[in-house]
């Protein structure tokens, strides 16, 4: 393959990475290093104190396990199912997908979304690694222009590495997925498994994560990505296959990860802490727009926060801290004494919960009745913010990474003769009879009521009888 290793890190989850030197001259420009500054978590911390992982280290973690998925493949494949090009585009593509990641990572993208702002990391990612490349493009030495040539080389007719790139951090071609060879489909699986979910990034967040929040849902990545096969399957499609007795390991890793985003990604308390944050950059932007003509408030403010916060130069300025000193410093009173209130801990309080829950997929009607519910819910919690100011109603999935579907229905496993089947519970294999056992509630729908000004009574315990009287009928 071609590798050349000029760096060797010590990783606490991998041990031993190797990285590339293409991969290196990625590392070392800004728009990389920014990750440093990027909190994996968001405010997971305020909860969990030990989950101060940033998103550079998932990143290159991302990127060794790609690599060595990789290696692996190109040991059990030939040169034209799958080449040494294609894997080190693979590596490159696990290194640079979360760079479109602003600050607070995901809570960066909701916020954005709750002012009316369109924005999606895996976009905004295809656009820093483009301008990374531009910048690598401008440099004279030998191991930059080996990089230009590189990316610049043909895949296909009309399609280079660097675009190859962009299309497995995005998981397919732009959403043309058609234009993807049939015997290729699996590449675009490896980083970002549109199919299945199952894919290194994933395998790399989940037992980072559990590490830094002290769970136990820990994986052998190495032993998953092992077992892995490129095998033909319907369609006449070449697809990422698991082994069959692997099956379980895959269910238990879809079940840890719906568990890590109850007790922390989307934990009550953390939420609670990201409904602060949210107000706070509403108040800057109220505040900078009825301001935005006096000379002394902040220019960078006005650009980064309400004039341009999904451009690609805001992205690759603004960080953790730069936006949490934007807030305080610069945003008026109201902005300040939230950050204020979030420096100190002084969260939301949590009303109330309830929630609505699809337990199968087998039965139509039962399906057709709860996503009636679903649309009966969203409607209800807009209603009860628009017409509330105190409390605040927040919807929250917890599923399988695959919406209202049953995660095996996309699946597929090979036996230990090379027969490959649907993942549905069908034929003989113990470790397929005994998997589907193990799920419960596809899809669970949360509703939570949070009050912003705390008090002993609640000073919204009038809307919280309001809440339940009238939501829990939705939710039985």
């Amino acid at each position: 393959m071609e590798f050349r290793p000029l760096k060797t890190i010590n990783d606490p989850v991998h041990g031993t990475i190797q990285v590339h030197s293409f991969a290196e001259l990625i590392m070392d420009r800004p728009q990389f290093q920014r990750l440093r500054h990027l909190k994996q978590l968001a405010l997971t911390n305020l909860v969990y104190p030990s989950a101060t992982k940033t998103r550079f280290e998932h990143s290159l973690g991302t990127y060794h396990l790609a690599w060595e998925l990789g290696k692996k493949l190109r040991s059990c494949l030939s040169e034209s199912e799958f080449s040494d090009s294609e894997a080190l585009c693979a590596a490159i593509a696990g290194l640079c997908h979360d760079l479109g990641h602003g600050p607070f990572s995901h809570l960066w993208e909701s916020l954005l979304k709750s002012c009316g702002i369109d924005y999606h990391h895996e976009a905004m990612s295809v656009q820093v690694f483009q301008s990374i490349v531009t910048d690598i493009a401008s440099r004279q030495d030998q191991e930059s222009m080996e990089f230009s040539a590189f990316m610049d080389r043909c895949w296909r007719p009309n399609w280079t590495h660097k675009q190859l790139v962009c299309d497995l951090i995005r998981g397919g071609p732009g959403g043309d997925s058609e234009r993807i060879p049939p015997e290729k489909q699996f590449l675009f699986e490896v980083v970002n498994n549109k199919r299945t979910g199952y894919d290194v990034d994933k395998l790399d967040y989940m037992n980072r994560d559990a590490l830094s929040l002290g769970l136990p849902n820990r994986f052998d990545a190495t032993r998953q990505l092992s077992l892995l096969r490129v095998l033909p399957c319907p369609g006449n499609r070449k697809l990422l296959v698991l082994r069959d007795k692997q099956v379980l390991d895959y269910i238990n890793l879809l079940i840890s990860r719906r568990m890590q985003h109850y007790l922390a990604y989307q934990h009550v308390k953390s939420v609670a802490f990201e409904k602060v944050l949210q107000d706070a950059l509403s108040a800057a932007r109220r505040h900078l727009q009825a301001h935005r003509d006096d000379p002394d408030v902040n220019r960078l403010a006005i650009r980064y926060l309400l004039d341009e916060p999904e451009s690609l130069e805001s992205l690759l300025w603004l960080t953790d801290d730069r936006l949490v000193e934007l807030l305080k410093q610069s945003c008026g009173p109201e902005a300040a004494r939230l950050m204020k209130q979030l420096e100190e801990r002084r969260k939301y309080r949590h009303l109330a919960s309830v929630r609505v829950a699809l337990h199968s997929t087998a039965d139509d009607e039962a399906t057709a009745v709860y996503k009636n519910q679903l649309e009966a819910v969203k409607i209800a919690v807009t209603h009860w913010n628009a017409s509330r100011s105190r409390s605040i109603a927040e919807l929250r999935k917890f599923d399988y990474g695959c919406g209202p579907q049953h995660p095996l229905d996309s699946v597929f496993c090979y036996s230990k003769n090379g027969e490959v089947r649907q993942c549905n519970g069908d034929g003989d294999s113990e470790s397929l009879l005994f998997a589907d056992l193990q799920l419960a509630a596809l899809h669970i729908t949360v509703v939570r009521l949070y009050e912003r000004t705390a008090g002993e009574p609640p000073a919204d315990a009038a809307a919280v009888k309001e809440f339940r009287r009238r939501e829990h009928p939705l939710f039985n």
